[in-house]
């Protein structure tokens, strides 16, 4: 396919003209983003703050058991896995307690839980002044490490940077962008779907580019569209509109 400099007559799309850099401000999925990346940023610390009280309340109770916990033996009433993605191995018992009937539920090691049977006697511990609190007496998943409750800041900042690196990566190209008439060649429907297109620059070199876009809004091959790249980096370009941020009006 052969191109030539953008025609004399075609004109940007309005705002796109400017010879200096355009203001620029968020558009709605833009400002949607921002909101998740907040909500992310307060939550990572909320989140690691509550599993960190809930690994030492684990302990105090297994200090507790450990040094006041009376030993008993319950009858197996139920044995099942947890309908969630691990799949967590389950045990419910029921013991007496003082004439009083107790039910208890806990997680277990699969090698250990293999081996259950509704109505087997089990060993348990709990703990006198409150019967309710108790855990069989096999082997079973302990509370996380300490350092768990750090790890998930961590696993909850990444995705606001990556939303601050888009949204700064499409604010720059829409205000210091030059635009140029574009070709689509090729459309591929994915996961994503994605737009193929060349475009010249002024010089007549021709580029070729792709960028995702919203299939409500997809041009079709062969039809033309805008292309905004940055000059000093031509393989540097995307379709114009952006979903993240738009011109100021």
């Amino acid at each position: 396919m052969t191109f030539q400099p953008n025609p004399i007559d075609w004109t940007p799309p309005d705002g796109l003209g400017y010879s200096t850099a355009r203001p620029v401000q968020l558009a709605g999925i833009g400002r949607l983003l921002v909101g998740i990346a907040v909500l992310f940023l307060l939550g990572g610390p909320a989140l690691g703050w509550y599993v960190s009280n809930q690994i030492q309340l684990d302990k105090e109770r297994e200090r507790l058991f450990s040094e006041d916990g009376v030993d008993a033996t319950a009858t197996i009433v139920r044995v099942w896995r947890e309908s969630n993605k691990e799949g967590t191995h389950m045990v419910s018992y029921r013991f007496l307690v003082d004439g009083r009937e107790i039910i208890g539920n806990s997680k277990m090691y699969r090698n250990v839980w293999a081996g259950l049977h509704i109505g087997d006697a089990m060993p348990i511990r709990y703990l006198p002044s409150q019967p309710e609190v108790n855990r069989p007496a096999q082997r079973r998943p302990g509370p996380p490490s300490d350092w768990a409750p750090w790890a998930i800041p961590l696993l909850f900042i990444w995705l606001p940077f990556f939303f601050w690196f888009m949204i700064r990566r499409q604010a720059r190209l829409l205000a210091e962008g030059r635009p140029a008439l574009a070709t689509i060649t090729k459309i591929r429907r994915a996961k994503h779907t994605i737009v193929y297109y060349e475009f010249p620059l002024l010089d007549g070199q021709v580029i070729k580019g792709r960028s995702p876009v919203n299939r409500r809004n997809m041009p079709q091959p062969g039809e033309e569209a805008c292309v905004l790249y940055m000059p000093e980096n031509p393989r540097r370009n995307a379709l114009y509109p952006f979903e993240l941020v738009k011109l100021q009006r």
